[in-house]
């Protein structure tokens, strides 16, 4: 038997690849047996490089394992120990209440015969009414001392059970059960001295994925990058060099099959010369690296290039298919903050941060944890994020800012060219319940025009307009204030357009 402990460990999205080195001693042709293998190992991701001998066969085998003297191995732990001690006990007393109850059966059976006799008898005319009362009166006495002995070997029984059934679970939260089914890996290796031999393999049941914690303070930003490793193996990986890559083994190479996509030209028809059909539809707008509140991805986002990280130091995962969170690095970058209202969706102002990605690498897509002075304040989902990009989140809302919402809208046709004009008049309520001023940016939507028949006109002025149709609008408040503040624009659509 040798040994080649675990020196390295890849995990990707669905699986992971163990790396074993060590030494092996050798003499002529050695069959060497490494035990402690997986069960769950890949047979054909089997990998051998063997320096100082040659490798001449290599290969897994699962056998059942022999079972130590007393069924506990000599390195059992306390917890285990006592757990089979409390089984050999609860068996004992077992027996015990099963003798007892066998003698009460013989004393039932001696008190039928005596009755039995004591009636033959008087039937008879030979009675002796003495002997029978001490007959009776002698197994009464033993009938009672054998009733209470069955008692407490009853109750011994019951707490016996109790004990040995929180044994049992305590050990089932601490330690894994004895495996009774073992692997092995099986090299025949030619040479003298010592071989050194790296031995890889592919393992399921191992996950990773990504996951920040995000700190706002003033106008700094701290992200921490972590991955939670889940694994159920069966092997423990004991201060092994951890990496996390996002390869995806189970993908094809082969490319997708391309199908026929064919446009075709024709002329328009008289209708559609004489009326543009138009439509008011609603889109998401999507920007790189800011989050859009989307649910937690399923897989993992690495912009299409696969990536390798890896942990800070040295690290153990135990084989007990709980998360496990493993540092990765971190980062501060200046962010400008600025508090937020979406009033056409809600009356809360938040608070926004934009900053760069300082880390040097990119920012794979997760969950991440946001953290302000009062502790944490929720979890959002940050997108993929490249280094260098910008990368938007909210931190919350803030106490103490309010926006209400009111709009107006009017109608007007001219008559003589027919030409319809819609304007929108929102005026947004603002109030500031806070000891010290405040400055907040409120966002309100303007369609954006696809057709030149169609024309979208701002009439505040002054108000900044994004193209993708987002007006924002700075307000500034003092202490314990109130104001109102007035957004207008129209639309603005000519006869032959129909649908707005």
């Amino acid at each position: 038997m040798a040994t080649l402990p675990v020196k390295k460990v890849v995990v990707m999205e669905d699986r992971a690849q163990v790396e074993r080195r060590g030494t092996v001693p050798l003499s002529g042709v050695t069959k060497v047996e490494i035990e402690g293998l997986p069960l769950v190992a890949v047979d054909r991701s089997l990998k051998l490089e063997v320096k100082g001998g040659t490798l001449i066969d290599a290969k897994f085998e699962r056998r059942w394992k022999e079972q130590p003297k007393g069924g506990l191995p000599t390195d059992a732990s306390a917890l285990r120990t006592k757990v089979k001690s409390l089984e050999l006990e609860k068996v004992s007393r077992a027996d015990t209440v099963a003798r007892l109850d066998a003698r009460a059966q013989v004393y039932a059976a001696a008190r039928a015969d005596l009755l039995r006799s004591i009636s033959e008898l008087a039937g008879f005319g030979n009675a002796d009414l003495a002997q029978w009362k001490a007959q009776l009166s002698q197994l009464s006495v033993k009938e009672f001392a054998l009733d209470e002995e069955r008692r407490l070997a009853r109750e011994a029984l019951a707490f016996t059970e109790l004990r040995h059934q929180e044994a049992r679970t305590a050990l089932g939260a601490a330690e894994q059960p004895l495996k009774r089914v073992e692997c092995v890996l099986a090299l025949t290796i030619e040479g003298t001295g010592e071989a050194q031999v790296r031995a890889s393999y592919l393992v399921p049941c191992a996950v990773w994925r990504p996951a920040y914690r995000a700190t706002l303070a003033g106008d700094q930003v701290q992200v921490e990058a972590e991955a939670v490793v889940w694994q159920r193996t069966g092997e423990e990986w004991n201060q092994v060099e951890l990496l996390f890559s996002t390869a995806r083994p189970t993908l094809g190479t082969s490319p997708p099959s391309l199908v026929e996509d064919r446009l075709m030209l024709r002329a328009k028809q008289e209708l559609e010369k004489r009326v543009v059909d138009v439509a008011i539809r609603e889109e998401l707008i999507q920007t790189a690296g800011e989050t859009t509140g989307t649910p937690e991805m399923p897989g993992l986002d690495d912009g299409g290039e696969t990536r390798l990280l890896s942990a800070a130091g040295a690290t153990t995962i135990h084989t007990d298919g709980q998360p496990h969170r493993v540092a990765l690095f971190s980062f501060t970058s200046k962010a400008v903050v600025e508090r937020v209202c979406p009033a056409e969706l809600s009356s809360l102002v938040y608070v926004l941060s934009r900053f760069p990605n300082g880390s040097g690498q990119v920012l794979l897509a997760g969950p991440v944890d946001l953290i302000r002075d009062s502790g944490l304040v929720g979890r959002a989902q940050l997108k993929f994020a490249a280094p260098g990009e910008t990368v938007k989140l909210s931190f919350g809302n803030e106490d103490g800012l309010q926006v209400i919402r009111d709009t107006d809208e009017k109608i007007e046709e001219a008559r003589l060219t027919g030409r319809r004009t819609t304007t929108k008049k929102v005026q947004l309520h603002v109030s500031n319940t806070r000891s010290q001023p405040a400055r907040l940016i409120i966002e309100e939507r303007v369609p954006v025009s696809e057709v030149k028949e169609v024309e979208i006109n701002v009439l505040t002025k002054d108000t900044p307009l994004t193209k993708d149709g987002i007006a924002r609008l700075e307000v500034e408040l003092g202490a314990n204030s109130t104001k109102t503040t007035t957004f207008t624009w129209e639309l603005s659509a000519a006869a032959k357009v129909s649908g707005v």
